[in-house]
């Protein structure tokens, strides 16, 4: 991935500032920054999903349709809502569920298998440190989670996205480890910072392009106002709508 392209970048050219013609002060100068330009870059890399530093994502889907994805549920309250309003659309959607919610309301999560949408691992504790867990405690983690929804699928589920979209080397192990493939997104709804509704629905529809991978919340109350009507507006765009995973 592009995070080990930039480790030998930074290794060659700290390698060419210790051999090369500064010395004293302004050699430890141009190192420094060098450090902290590459710090800068990890971590930009590790919170910009879209930019695969650390691994691949998947963040688009064919030209002439979308993908609508939901993640933090299953929520009692506004995922039947959001399934209802699915269903009387004709539309299939992604879920990416997390583990611990999952666990608590199993029956939700068998009812958006059952109506015919595609479930995803969104880790199970959905902690706002994961992105700082050892290897060892994110595989349990999010191997939980994996434990969880394949007992009330009765089958494995082999997509990821990751909480808050933060990856890291230790994501790309585990995923690997576990067979997960990650997904990104390509339009960010902000649903869960933009709390007028009538703000959400202008830039979903002023952002939304074939292609794209929606980002939203089942868990939500905004979300289920705006979304009967984006679902109109994409079809009146002769946009379809299709479910993750996509071979």
């Amino acid at each position: 991935m592009k995070h080990k392209i930039s480790i030998i970048v930074a290794v060659v050219l700290g390698g060419f500032l210790l051999i090369g013609p500064f010395s004293g002060p302004e050699k430890l100068l141009w190192l420094t920054l060098l450090i902290i330009c590459w710090t800068i870059a990890a971590a930009y890399g590790s919170y910009r999903i879209g930019l695969d530093w650390y691994l691949k994502s998947v963040h688009r889907v064919e030209a002439n349709a979308i993908a609508l994805t939901f993640d933090d549920g299953p929520d009692p309250d506004t995922t039947p809502r959001i399934l209802s309003i699915l269903n009387d659309a004709g539309v299939t959607a992604t879920f990416f569920l997390i583990g611990e919610k999952a666990e608590k309301y199993p029956d939700l999560v068998r009812q958006i298998a059952r109506e015919g949408h595609g479930i995803g691992n969104h880790s199970f504790s959905h902690r706002k440190d994961i992105g700082f867990f050892g290897i060892d405690r994110l595989r349990e983690d999010i191997g939980k989670a994996n434990r969880v929804l394949e007992l009330n699928l009765g089958r494995p589920v082999p997509l990821f996205r990751p909480p808050f979209g933060v990856t890291n080397p230790r994501y790309a192990k585990v995923l690997t480890a576990l067979g997960l493939r990650s997904i990104g997104w390509s339009l960010r709804s902000y649903d869960t910072v933009i709390k007028n509704e009538e703000k959400l629905a202008a830039r979903l529809r002023s952002k939304v392009r074939g292609g794209h991978i929606v980002l939203l919340h089942d868990s939500v109350p905004a979300t289920v106002s705006v979304l009967a009507p984006f679902i109109v507006y994409c079809k009146s765009r002769q946009l379809d709508f299709v479910k993750l995973p996509l071979s």
